[in-house]
């Protein structure tokens, strides 16, 4: 039997693992990963990390074991580990993988952690990438769609809702830029409706509105922040039917484009915060650093 110790990052970019069953090899997964979890959640702003929730019902249905690293047969292993770029998620991890070890069994860690690399690779224990993990999922076996509640039901409806939600997202953002511009438009009308007084106090709701947009949905308000800016600087370039040759490139001019230039770049840094630990988020950390 092969025990493969799960990391967060490992779990974050590929949650089929949780619902692998393959002979021979046992996923553990340890206490202290669900809890950093947990603790990313918090920090992007979420209540609770439905990946947790995929841990307990693979836990329950027997394809993975939640591990508590603070028992006796593993706390003597942490705390011989010592090391400043590790978390406490990986020195738990690094403590099982050495006590399994020690009784003889076979572990490999599975993890994109190069401080665990190095590590593990001095107590000569094996490390799987995301490459070998995306190996391993060609045993993933799709649920029927009479099948009963089981982990990988739980898995592909949470992965459909992901792609779901980034849809959703982008065209809320969208729908939102749309109703806003024409609201401007008809700026106006609205205030010879309501009034002056009227107006300020819509502005006012508005912006609390929008703070609590943001703060629920930091993937739509980017996407509407990103096209204010963009909107923005085609409204510079419109009076002039976007001829560069009669375009005055003055003090006033330079800090409106500047500044829908800034409003853009917000956009995209909240249209990112949004995406944090999904799968397309991940993604574009990987591959280009954004997001870090």
């Amino acid at each position: 039997m092969t025990n493969i110790i799960l990391d967060s990052n490992i779990i974050l970019r590929q949650p089929k693992v949780l619902g692998l069953q393959i002979p021979e090899i046992h996923f553990l997964v340890p206490l202290d990963v669900i809890e950093e979890l947990n603790f990313r959640a918090t920090q992007r702003g979420a209540t609770f990390d439905r990946r947790i929730d995929l841990i307990e019902k693979a836990s329950h249905q027997g394809t993975v074991s939640i591990i508590n690293s603070d028992a006796p047969s593993y706390r003597q292993y942490r705390d011989v580990i010592n090391s400043n770029k590790l978390s406490g998620a990986d020195i738990s991890i690094i403590a099982i993988a050495l006590s399994l070890t020690n009784k003889g069994e076979q572990v490999k860690i599975a993890t994109q952690d190069k401080a665990i690399w190095q590590i593990a690779k001095e107590h000569n224990i094996e490390i799987l990438s995301e490459a070998d993990v995306t190996n391993l999922l060609t045993n993933f076996i799709e649920p029927k769609t009479d099948a009963s509640d089981t982990v990988q039901k739980e898995i592909v409806t949470y992965e459909k809702k992901e792609k779901r939600n980034f849809f959703t997202g982008i065209l809320t953002g969208a729908i939102i830029t749309f109703i806003a511009s024409i609201t401007y438009q008809n700026i106006d009308k609205v205030i010879g409706t309501i009034n002056v007084w009227g107006t300020i106090l819509v502005i006012l709701i508005a912006g609390v509105g929008l703070f609590v947009f943001r703060e629920r949905n930091k993937l739509s308000y980017g996407v509407f922040e990103f096209l204010v800016g963009v909107i923005a600087i085609i409204m510079l370039f419109q009076p002039t039917h976007f001829d560069l040759s009669t375009l005055n490139f003055n003090l006033d001019f330079n800090i409106r484009l500047l500044g829908g230039l800034y409003i853009m770049v917000r956009g995209q840094d909240n249209i990112v915060k949004g995406l944090k630990d999904t799968k397309i988020g991940l993604h574009l950390k990987d591959k280009y650093g954004i997001g870090r």
